[in-house]
């Protein structure tokens, strides 16, 4: 029996061991204070809850994406006279100007310890975006039917020169670099920051209607403030401005053939001047 006993406790403690499949959404996420280290875990797992929603989707609701989830809780919960509460346990080789205090990352190794700034090398050079997205988005950026907008002011006073704009997610993308998220506040909710890569069935909606013979203007990507769960967020959300003379409804044709997960556009609550096509992923 104690036998038993002991291989059960050993099972337990493999299982519980086991992290959650994390979404690439939330693990390339480069979050503004802490990089490209989060990971799709419980809520009431997650130290001092740092996490964001919206970037698991492929898990269930309580799972979210944790940017502490390698952290221990006195860390997570420290509050720096400086920098706030903003700690995580990562290699003093990662962290800016040795901005970390000491012994606040008890089951860490000694080399690990509380960081307050955010940690370098935790993204790739390409920002692990695929080749299929910087592809589809290079095309995106040379179609001549496809204007993008330029700077996010038109939108929103707040969001003036944030390069979050959609010419510069194309453009980032098509480089090989992941699109940055606009990091304010409106009457809809909070741009959260950080960046992202873009959907490929996103793109390849655009290039669609483009190839199909229209012109139109892409408002915002992944830029600009909407909804807290917003799937712009995600990269994978397209916003397009609504001219006069513009067939916006061939547009919102396309997006339901393409099998979006919202089709937005006049009639819906907030879409009167453009149209909305977010994706699953």
């Amino acid at each position: 029996m104690a036998r038993i006993a002991l291989v059960l406790v050993a099972l337990l403690n493999c299982f519980t061991s086991l992290k959650a499949y994390t979404d690439p959404q939330c693990s390339n996420y480069d979050h503004q204070t802490y990089g490209c280290v989060g990971e799709c875990i419980s809520t009431t797992s997650c130290p001092g809850g740092k996490y964001i929603s919206n970037l698991c989707p492929t898990q269930p609701a309580g799972v979210k994406c944790c940017f502490t989830a390698d952290s221990d809780i006195e860390c997570a919960d420290y509050n720096h006279w400086q920098y706030g509460k903003v700690g995580h346990c990562i290699s003093t080789s990662q962290c800016p100007g040795n901005t970390y205090i000491s012994n606040l990352c008890p089951t860490k190794s000694a080399g690990i310890k509380c960081c307050f700034k955010k940690p370098t090398d935790t993204c790739s050079a390409s920002g692990s975006c695929s080749q299929t997205v910087k592809s589809l988005a290079c095309q995106v950026q040379s179609h001549s039917r496809i204007t993008l907008l330029a700077n996010n002011k038109h939108l929103n006073p707040l969001g003036a020169d944030d390069g979050a704009d959609a010419a510069s997610n194309i453009r980032d993308t098509c480089n090989g670099k992941p699109a940055k998220l606009s990091s304010y506040c409106c009457s809809s909710g909070c741009a959260p920051g950080g960046s992202v890569c873009l959907s490929a069935k996103a793109l390849q909606y655009l290039l669609d209607v483009a190839n199909a013979g229209y012109n139109f203007q892409v408002n915002a990507i992944t830029g600009a403030c909407h909804s807290t769960t917003s799937r712009h967020y995600r990269g994978t959300a397209v916003d397009l401005q609504i001219f006069s003379g513009s067939n916006y409804a061939a547009w919102m044709s396309k997006c339901s053939a393409a099998g979006a997960a919202e089709n937005l556009g006049p009639g819906n609550a907030g879409h009167s001047t453009h149209t909305h096509c977010a994706f699953y992923s």
